[in-house]
C-alpha cells in the first residue's frame, strides 16, 4: 500500500481528501501545516506528497516540495491548490504535478495512481 502525505491547512479539505485517497487504496498521513508536513517527512518515508500551495504563507506548499524533493528515497510530488499556478512557477520547484482544486477528483486518483506506479518503476 503506497503512503501518502497530504498537507492542507484546511481541516474539512483535508478530511475529505483523506477518505478519497483511501477508499483509492492509499494509506494517508495528514498535516496541517507546512511545518508539521516537513517534520513527518524527517521522521518517515512517503511514496507520495500531496500539498497545498497557500497555507501559512502565500508560498508554503513549496517549502513542502523542496523538503520532499530532498528525501531519498525521493517520493512523487503534488502541488494542489485553488489558484493556478503557470508551469514555468511549478515546475522548478520539484514538483511532478499541479492539480487545481475543483477539478475533477477522479483525475487526481487516477494521476497519483500513475505517478506513484512511475516512481516505484524507478525506485527497482
Amino acid at each position: 500500500m503506497s503512503r501518502v502525505l497530504l498537507v492542507d491547512d484546511e481541516p474539512s479539505i483535508r478530511f475529505l481528501l483523506a477518505e478519497i485517497l483511501r477508499g483509492e487504496g492509499f494509506a494517508v498521513m495528514a498535516a496541517g501545516s507546512a511545518a508539521e508536513a516537513r517534520q513527518r517527512l524527517e521522521e518517515e518515508v512517503f511514496d507520495l506528497v500531496v500539498t497545498d500551495l497557500r497555507m501559512e504563507t502565500p508560498t508554503a506548499g513549496f517549502e513542502v516540495v523542496q523538503a520532499a524533493a530532498a528525501r531519498t528515497p525521493r517520493p512523487g510530488i503534488v502541488i494542489l491548490t485553488a489558484f493556478p499556478v503557470p508551469l514555468a512557477e511549478w515546475r522548478p520547484s520539484g514538483a511532478d504535478l499541479l492539480f487545481v482544486k475543483g477539478g475533477n477528483i477522479r483525475t487526481l486518483t487516477q494521476e497519483l495512481h500513475a505517478l506513484d506506479s512511475a516512481h516505484r518503476k524507478i525506485a527497482i
